[in-house]
């Protein structure tokens, strides 16, 4: 068994401690990772935008009732045919990630994302293209949200891998951002340039990536599963360079890193197969964690709030609305900075649980007030009558924003990146970000057929339907997500092994098993000594009373473990 263990509780004393120097180049790295991201938020809400241009809609819309407009099978198409990419990227991720590794995926996705973006530039006024166009890069977005993620989760020690991978949807939502302030300040220009520019701004993020693959070492974790533990060291080192115990970081974790894949190797196979996500039961409950938090995700209705907040807006009465996007978006950012703040208080399982039943109240208000207003006919002289009514729906669904970023937006990537552990990880979380595009997809396709006066024309009663979603996820987060912060990935992979029941892993501690380990002289762990004689002491042996140091990268991440380890190992 893996058994190295680190003091220290399972988080940060506070938010100073993000500065030690043992953290600055796993942030750093991870920072300019999460560049990626953006290309992903800012497409949702620049496109949105389009659809209500002007010029876009002159030149890409068709005459309906005298007036130039965009068609709901169109709206439909265009917004949605990003999602089919996302989902072929995204199964396209899993034999791109195993045989080229976190950096080659990253690569392909830019290249995709670059080709997909001047196809919809090049020809004015050409809906194929710019649905051909649209498809292609969300095939690369597809990989984006597989690859990073991944590498997010693989870099930083436990202490800071929440808020590491958390930075996803952060740097998702000041995408959004972006987005809908180049629509505001694009959508007025009489020119072409008043599409293409909000287009081509996509090729920034082209050429941010191409940059950082050439500054960040590749996944240690990557390297090691294909045998190469010479460049796993490297990158080790790369990632370490800024700690005062580099050497014993990078061997700790080397030997950490090969005796679990020793120990998968010994209780399964140390192949990876497509075939054992679903007959192995470990790896079945994996998938179905990994696949099921990033589906639970989706049917919420978020997408409808992503893709059409401008356009649904519009429907309900609202003016400026344009500037209201925006505010939506700035209110994800401060949802997703507040995860930060309550996280490592409430825990990954609590913090879903508790704003899930809060989105599922204001799916349900929004639903309701559809429902007074009524629909059809009925519908604008409702509005007419009663100016308030689209500002209290808008009211409504910022809260849900609110919530949503706070816990579900972030930490359903977390618990994803954390859940698909092993030499399947890779294609766990394929199959989970392709499903997750597949629901993401047949929320934003059938969307405009719900809520547009000439189709269904349910409006704001979509939150009746979304509400079913948002209670779906709830009891699946009750029965299948456990608790699974301050665990490193080496531990929630044991536990999936040991098969530990779901609402059994906040308070389950290995520390009998892992003494018992010791005591028989099998433990799997490299014991750093180091000289305590001061501040300044540096690494080195101190054979008259050697002390061992356990690092944050190590198996159990608990004082008592540490303690009880402690007591088995010295008992005759």
């Amino acid at each position: 068994m893996v058994a190295a263990v680190a003091s220290g509780d399972s988080g940060l004393d506070s938010w100073g401690d993000f500065l030690k120097k043992e953290y600055r180049r796993p942030i750093f790295f991870c920072a300019l990772i999460a560049i990626a991201p953006i290309a992903y938020g800012y497409d949702g809400t620049y496109f949105t935008s389009l659809l209500e241009t002007p010029v876009f809609v002159r030149q890409f819309g068709d005459i309906i009732d005298g007036e130039p407009a965009i068609s709901s099978s169109d709206q439909s198409l265009w917004v949605s045919i990003i999602q089919v990419g996302e989902v072929v990227g995204s199964l396209a991720a899993g034999p791109i990630g195993d045989y080229s590794g976190r950096k080659g995926g990253l690569l392909s996705a830019i290249i995709l994302l670059a080709i997909g973006v001047v196809l919809q530039m090049i020809i004015v006024g050409s809906g194929a293209l710019l649905t051909v166009g649209r498809l292609i890069a969300g095939a690369g977005i597809g990989i984006i949200s597989n690859a990073a993620p991944l590498y997010l989760s693989e870099i930083p020690p436990v202490e800071i891998r929440g808020a590491c991978v958390s930075s996803w949807q952060l740097m998702l939502a000041i995408g959004q951002v972006i987005g809908a302030c180049v629509g505001l300040g694009a959508h007025t220009l009489e020119s072409t340039a008043s599409w293409r520019i909000p287009v081509g701004i996509n090729l920034v993020w082209v050429v941010l990536l191409f940059g950082v693959l050439f500054i960040v070492p590749e996944s240690p974790r990557w390297l090691l599963y294909r045998g190469k533990e010479a460049k796993a060291e490297r990158a080790l080192k790369k990632i370490h360079a800024g700690s005062d115990y580099q050497d014993s970081l990078v061997q700790e974790q080397l030997a950490i890193l090969n005796k679990s894949r020793e120990e998968e190797a010994e209780s399964s196979s140390s192949v990876s197969r497509w075939s054992d996500l679903w007959k192995n039961p470990v790896e079945r409950r994996k998938f179905i964690a990994t696949v099921g938090i990033l589906v639970s995700q989706q049917i919420s209705g978020v997408q409808f709030i992503f893709s059409y907040t401008t356009t649904f807006f519009t429907l309900v009465g609202l003016k400026d609305t344009f500037i209201i996007t925006i505010i939506v978006d700035c209110i994800e950012v401060i949802g997703v900075i507040a995860s930060f703040f309550v996280v490592n208080r409430f825990g990954r399982r609590p913090l879903l649980l508790y704003t899930g039943v809060f989105m599922l109240f204001t799916l349900l208000v929004v639903g309701a007030l559809g429902a007074v207003a009524g629909q059809g006919e009925r519908f604008e002289p409702y509005l007419a009558d009663h100016p308030s009514f689209g500002k209290a729906v808008a009211a409504m669904i910022c809260l849900y924003v609110f919530a949503f970023n706070v816990a579900w937006g972030p930490l359903a990537w977390v618990v994803a990146a954390e859940m698909s552990t092993g030499r399947n990880r890779q294609k766990h979380l394929s199959i989970g970000t392709a499903l997750f595009w597949v629901s993401a997809w047949v929320v934003t396709f059938t969307l405009p057929y719900l809520f547009q006066p000439n189709e269904a024309g349910l409006g704001p009663m979509i939150g009746f339907v979304y509400s079913l979603g948002a209670l779906a996820s709830l009891l699946f987060v009750y029965f299948f997500i456990p608790e699974t912060i301050g665990r490193t990935l080496e531990e929630i992979n044991f536990m999936m092994e040991a098969r530990i029941p779901t609402r059994k892993w906040k308070d389950f501690d290995l520390a009998t098993v892992v003494a018992k380990d010791e005591k028989k002289g099998t433990r799997g762990t490299t014991e750093h000594v180091e000289t305590a004689t001061g501040a300044g002491a540096g690494v080195g042996p101190r054979p008259e009373k050697p002390r061992t140091r356990r690092f944050e990268t190590s198996f159990l991440n608990n004082k008592k473990a540490n303690e009880e380890i402690d007591a088995v190992a010295e008992s005759p």
